[in-house]
C-alpha cells in the first residue's frame, strides 16, 4: 500500500552551513534549510524521519552517501520518464 517514497540524502556541508535533500516523485529534489551548525541539521533530519515513517503510505530510504542519492534520484525520474513514454497510459 506504499504510495510515496521519500529520498533523503546525507548531511553536506554546503555554503558555510549544513543541510541535505530530499526528493519525491510528486515534489521532486528539494533541499533543506541551511543550518549554521550541523547538530541543526541533523536534529531536523530526524524529526523529517520520524514525521514520514508515522504515515503508512510513505516509505522512507535514508541514503548513507550523496552518490547512492543521486542514484536513486535518477532512477526514480528514469521510472517516471518510462511510465509516461508507456502507450495507452491515457487511453
Amino acid at each position: 500500500m506504499i504510495e510515496m517514497e521519500l529520498l533523503i540524502g546525507p548531511l553536506l556541508e554546503r555554503n558555510g552551513g549544513y543541510s541535505y535533500d530530499t526528493f519525491t516523485r510528486a515534489e521532486g529534489l528539494r533541499r533543506s534549510f541551511r543550518y549554521p551548525r550541523v547538530d541543526a541539521a541533523r536534529y531536523d533530519q530526524r524529526a523529517l524521519v520520524t514525521e514520514a515513517r508515522r504515515d503508512p503510505r510513505c516509505n522512507v530510504r535514508i541514503c548513507e552517501t550523496q552518490s547512492e542519492f543521486e542514484q536513486l534520484v535518477r532512477a526514480a525520474e528514469a521510472a517516471d520518464g518510462a511510465a509516461a513514454a508507456a502507450p495507452g497510459k491515457d487511453d
